[in-house]
């Protein structure tokens, strides 16, 4: 049901910036930004949270001071990788974004082989491919910005010029990989299969026609969000002591700091020159921060999968 309401809010959005009202730039950046605050930072605050429930589940002792080590330490790491080999850097987080935004829209199917690790990964890649290919030219401004940015300026020409030879490639892995899997695993998933794939086309018809920023908010605010929100609250929740008051108390305590934290290094620099700036370094935030919170949610939707299974059998 919330799929079809999270749809059903993406298709009366497109229909307003089509015939009635054109979003304009910044009434897009004010989307964009208002919804980082109010549902994109608090979807990632949880996860300490997670990763206790996660350690519970396997049965393993817990430390909140290692966790916060490991946590900072992959955040750093990426950040290094980020400001010392930017290429690099860029194309690991397309990656873990898309495995991440694959493995949360695909929570109901069975992804441990490799094949249903592609089935993710190509899944996330169209999305991405979608939202940024189809509106490169206003990617590439951003990403200038920086030197390093027009360092690799031939890059993005390259890209820029072949975008949808390129979009058409991730396209076509995604159908073969998806017609393997489903070809394989039918017995497990017929039922689903219908019902993703008209999703799935409503939702690649709202990121096609969406302005870039527009698209990229309607799909990690609307969509991913929301979606990773309630699946965390569930997850919280489902046969566990968490109550809700708790799942909220540290989401708006560790949203709260990341803000904090983000405002005071964004007023060291140049974050706040203007909203293009704004924009990049946000999108530079999501990077760093997903290395850590996407392992932490894997493991979420693995035991999701494993109690799944485990209900079925009995």
């Amino acid at each position: 049901m919330i799929k079809f309401l999270l749809l059903l809010s993406g298709i009366l959005l497109l229909i307003v910036h089509i015939f009635i009202y054109p979003f304009s730039d910044k009434t897009q950046f004010i989307f964009f930004i208002a919804g980082i605050l109010m549902v994109g930072v608090p979807h990632g605050a949880a996860d300490l949270l997670v990763a206790m429930q996660n350690s519970k589940g396997a049965n393993t002792s817990f430390s909140k001071l290692n966790f916060f080590l490991t946590y900072l330490g992959r955040l750093f790491l990426f950040a290094a990788i980020l400001l010392f080999f930017p290429l690099v850097g860029n194309i690991l987080f397309l990656i873990f974004a898309a495995y991440h935004f694959g493995e949360t829209d695909l929570k109901h199917f069975k992804t441990e082989k490799i094949i249903g690790k592609l089935f993710v990964i190509s899944y996330g890649l169209v999305i991405l491919g979608v939202i940024l290919l189809n509106q490169f030219n206003q990617v590439i401004p951003m990403l200038q910005l920086f030197e390093t940015g027009k360092k690799y300026q031939h890059v993005f020409n390259f890209i820029n010029e072949n975008r949808y030879s390129i979009l058409t490639f991730l396209v076509a892995f995604f159908f073969i990989s998806t017609f393997v899997y489903f070809y394989i695993s039918s017995a497990t998933t017929k039922h689903l299969q219908g019902e993703f794939l008209i999703q799935f086309a409503f939702l690649i018809i709202i990121l096609f026609q969406l302005p870039m920023l527009l698209g990229f908010t309607f799909y990690f605010i609307l969509w991913h969000s929301v979606l990773s929100l309630k699946n965390i609250v569930g997850y919280l929740n489902n046969g566990n002591n968490v109550s809700f008051a708790t799942i909220a108390k540290q989401i708006g305590l560790y949203s709260f700091l990341a803000i904090t934290g983000f405002s005071i290094f964004g007023m060291t620099g140049f974050m706040f020159a203007n909203e293009e700036t704004m924009v990049v370094y946000v999108f530079i935030g999501l990077a760093v921060l997903t290395a850590p919170h996407m392992q932490i949610i894997h493991d979420m939707y693995l035991r999701i999968r494993m109690k799944h299974e485990i209900v079925k059998e009995v």
